[in-house]
């Protein structure tokens, strides 16, 4: 029997959204064979290095085995690989890999290679790395690169064919000093800055070849004037063979005094020799699309032109120095000539400033005594500068640049012998870095919905992190080639397995490959495409950009104003509330859309360090949703947990992700110092037990951050700690219904849970939709231990039951057997899914039948005029929480129950 659901129905209950093709989950390709596309839709214009992960289905691959890449006509890249996960059995579960590769590389097969075959697609490639007391050097074959072990700078050198085009690359910080502006002397209005440079305390070589290394460089930024160290930095560097381009990978935690520390200016700079005469210097920004802003140093034009000596009548150089051709020294020229490059100016320092996401500005000056003279402006700048002469120089690019605004891109000293190139992840020419909260008192759960406590509304631990790249050059790149770099460091290329494949290997907990088959599942399909498509829109057209802020989506839409409840309390920001991330990237992978990917990517990088502690009281803990990301006072795992970043670290081997999800393995000892239940349900007398947590979402979190480690290393510490929960679950009087308010007394020291009385029993509305479902759901696949997967089952099939229901089951496991006490949803789609039971079928699609009278229907309504300030598509009063929870209920029931969906 068939639940049949009406297509109107189906309509009305889900929300989220995927691409309209049908995915097949046929097999692919030939045995060991798997295909490899790039999710934008072709391979990169210009020749790069990328990293990807691919997973593999249980028992299918081991730790030896080789695989080779080449594209449609066999042509063989060079291919480094390194094991991510691995499977309870010892096989490989996810493996990384990197190579290079450029636009031919279309119809892109992974193979295996057999045993004693030879690494002919990488005996071209080969990247070497050395150490020594000093330094670490890197040679990729076309670039040589050496970082100092300590000092400021952690490059310091950079040369390509033997010419060095970048030196002292260090980090960069300008803090505003209000104190003067606080008192009361009569016009007393000065500001003092206080500027501090990076200082390098550990420099790591993680990985090295044959095709990539991988450098870890950490410290801290060190006043110039003064003791004060603060800011801690982490910098990765990734380096590929036959390439001169470097990806750096930067981040920033704030361990400062939120009251005090008003960051003016934080960056990069490099400094850039410059060996050639002015007119032979060039700077450049890349603006929007293709667009690129050039000028020499010295424009050789004027009211006369410039031209050699016994040129035709009318001839000028002027053109072969805009197409960035080499003119002729100083010295070539007559005294006419020689007097126009000694009287024409010569523009020492230039900027591109991005103060909002919608405008740029371009300036320069003749140097520091001089004004800015305007020179250029546009809407969205890519993110590149470039600096050098017809000798060599350095492009350097920031990712997201006006996604992240204020950013700014500035080039000093060019008229000097060494010009400094700067990337402002932080303008110095916006208004400092204010992170103070948002009010000096609190407003209270019950009028805005946040939990304000004294001490706990504070920046001190949170992280940010950019992506930047490095084009060291031996010449003046063209024009084209300036244009390629900036939209590879701004939409980088990114390999994937196809969806079919990633599903065939049962990975990632339990997700559907779209399904279009019948009237209702379209209909199920068509809402899902129309949620993603409304976030994706709306992080535009409500500008949700700015550099703490983007990545982010907002909680609860405002009808009557016809905006997002930015300015109240909990309801702003969404801070991963019910696993928004895990929906985006589930929509990415089970369609393969580049706009689900690049969404789910921006959304981990944001809640994986500005929602989280990486320092001080809170660290390992993460913000529950507020006006400011780090505002509210539940400091708790849900927010931080590994579950949310697996997806974006073992797709893309980001290590920097790889690090974040190490950072919280130790969260469970923190919710010991701060009981995530200590003002909702107060301790009324003393614990026998070193703490309290909820069974979820506190333990759920804890036992997929001990998941992530076991499987990355095989460590059964964790896997241990995750058996201890399930046997004290398994052994409680009410077993996962354990409680009241799901709270169970705990030890961090072996993972134990216990109850806290011998009656308690009781539910809690957050125990498993936040995460917890998608990790149980895995886990059960990994760890077979019978008396937790009865107490998950029963949990699952009797979630609305009483105490004496449960009691009653525990002797027969017969109880609601009619579905009558489960909750429409996935988990009694996963009892129908483990039992077959269709009653818990029925009750499963409920969910998907529009039940509930807060299901969103996402009728869109174009807005235009003064009830708005810029036009605008609404949706009005959606709730990203049901938004979120209803797509992954849609994403999973589709899979769960697919053969009752009619």
């Amino acid at each position: 029997m068939k639940i049949k659901l009406t297509r109107r129905q189906a309509i009305g209950g889900v929300a989220g959204s995927v691409a309209a093709q049908v995915v097949s989950a046929q097999p692919v390709g030939g045995a060991g064979s798997v295909e490899i596309n790039w999710i934008d839709g072709a391979p990169p214009e210009t020749t790069c290095a990328v990293s990807w992960g691919v997973p593999w289905p249980r028992g299918e691959v081991r730790a030896a085995q080789a695989f080779s890449l080449a594209n449609a006509n066999g042509k063989a890249y060079p291919l480094q690989q390194w094991p991510l996960a691995y499977w309870p059995d010892g096989s490989v579960k996810w493996t990384g890999f990197a190579t290079v590769a450029g636009s031919d590389a279309t119809g892109l097969r992974l193979s295996k290679r057999q045993a004693g075959a030879t690494g002919a697609a990488t005996a071209n490639a080969r990247i070497v790395a050395s150490e020594d007391a000093g330094a670490v050097s890197i040679d990729t074959g076309a670039m040589q690169c050496r970082l100092p072990r300590q000092g400021a700078f952690f490059i310091a050198s950079m040369t390509v064919g033997g010419v060095e085009v970048a030196r002292r690359a260090r980090l960069v910080c300008t803090l505003e000093d209000r104190s003067a502006l606080s008192g009361n002397q009569a016009g007393n209005r000065s500001i003092r800055y206080e500027d501090f440079t990076s200082r390098v305390n550990l420099v790591t070589l993680e990985q090295t070849g044959p095709v990539r290394a991988v450098v870890k460089v950490e410290g801290v930024h060190k006043a110039d004037q003064g003791t004060r160290e603060w800011l801690p930095f982490t910098v990765r560097l990734y380096f590929h063979a036959g390439c001169a381009q470097v990806r750096l990978v930067h981040t920033i935690i704030f361990d400062g005094d939120d009251r005090k520390d008003f960051i003016r200016g934080l960056g990069l700079t490099v400094s850039v020799p410059l060996r050639e005469e002015m007119h032979n210097r060039h700077v450049r920004f890349s603006g929007e699309g293709d667009g690129l802003w050039e000028e020499p140093v010295q424009p050789a034009t004027g009211r006369r032109a410039l031209a050699l000596p016994g040129a035709a009548q009318g001839s000028t150089l002027f053109a072969d120095q805009l197409a960035g051709k080499r003119l002729p020294n100083r010295d070539a020229f007559d005294a006419r000539g020689k007097k126009l490059l000694a009287d024409w100016a010569v523009w020492g320092e230039y900027k591109l400033v991005q103060p909002t996401p919608d405008a740029f500005m371009v300036q320069k000056r003749t140097n520091p005594q001089s004004c800015w003279l305007d020179a250029a402006g546009g809407g969205r700048a890519s993110g590149m500068v470039f600096a050098g002469d017809v000798s060599g120089g350095l492009g350097v690019a920031l990712r997201n640049f006006w996604q992240s605004f204020p950013a700014s891109l500035e080039v000093t000293n060019a008229a000097s012998g060494e010009a400094d190139v700067s990337v402002w992840m932080w303008s110095p020419d916006a208004p400092a870095m204010d992170m103070r909260h948002y009010d000096t008192r609190a407003h209270d759960l019950d009028s805005s919905y946040e939990d304000v406590q004294p001490g706990y509304s504070t920046p001190h631990g949170v992280a940010r992190t950019s992506e930047l790249m490095l084009f060291p050059t031996a010449g003046l790149p063209s024009r084209e080639e300036s244009v390629a770099q900036a939209k590879l460091a701004a939409r980088p290329p990114v390999p994937a397995a196809t969806p079919a494949h990633l599903y065939s290997t049962k990975v990632l907990g339990i997700w559907s490959l779209p399904d279009r088959s019948t009237p209702v599942k379209k209909a199920i399909e068509e809402q899902l495409d129309a949620s993603f498509d409304l976030y994706h829109k709306e992080v535009d057209q409500r500008r949700w950009y700015g550099f703490w802020n983007f990545g982010d989506v907002m909680h609860q839409h405002d009808g009557p104003r016809h905006a997002w409840r930015y300015d109240v309390g909990g309801f702003a920001w969404d801070n991963t509330e019910l696993g928004t991330d895990m929906w985006l990237w589930y929509t990415f992978l089970r369609t393969g859309r580049a706009d689900a990917f690049r969404m789910a990517e921006a959304m981990t990088r944001h809640t994986s360090e500005v929602d989280v502690y990486h320092l001080g009281r809170f660290a390992g803990l993460g913000s529950r949703h507020n006006v400011r990301h780090w505002g509210c006072g539940a400091k708790e795992p849900r927010i931080s947990q590994a579950a949310y970043r697996r997806f974006f670290y073992y797709l893309t081997t980001d290590e920097r992700t790889g690090d974040l999800m190490r950072e919280v393995l130790d969260s469970d000892r923190k919710t010991i110092e701060i009981d995530p239940m200590r003002l909702a349900s107060p301790l009324k007398t003393k614990l026998a037990f070193p703490g309290r947590v909820r069974g979820g979402p506190d333990w759920l979190a804890f036992i997929g951050n001990w998941m992530t480690e076991w499987e990355r290393t095989g460590n059964t510490k964790y896997r241990d700690k995750i058996i201890a929960g399930f046997d004290s679950v398994a052994n409680m009087k009410y077993r996962f219904f354990t409680g009241p308010d799901s709270l169970m007394g705990y030890d961090p020291a072996t993972g134990k849970l216990f109850p806290l009385s011998e009656d308690g029993f009781g539910g809690y509305n957050l125990t498993t939709i936040m995460g917890g479902a998608e990790v149980v759901f895995e886990l059960n696949e990994l760890i077979d231990h019978p008396g937790w997967k009865a107490a998950w089952m029963q949990y699952c099939r009797l979630i609305t039951a009483r105490a004496d229901v449960v009691l009653r089951d525990m002797g027969s496991g017969t109880e609601g057997d009619d579905g009558r006490f489960g909750g429409a949803g996935r988990l009694s789609g996963y009892v129908y899914a483990k039992t077959k039971n269709v009653a818990f079928a029925k009750k499963a699609l409920q969910q998907l039948a529009g039940a509930g009278p807060d299901r969103p229907r996402l009728a869109v309504t174009k807005l235009k005029g003064p009830a708005v300030l810029n036009p605008i598509d609404e949706a009005t009063g959606v709730s990203t929480n049901s938004v979120a929870q209803s797509a992954l209920h849609a994403i999973e029931l589709l899979e769960l129950c697919r053969d009752q969906i009619g």
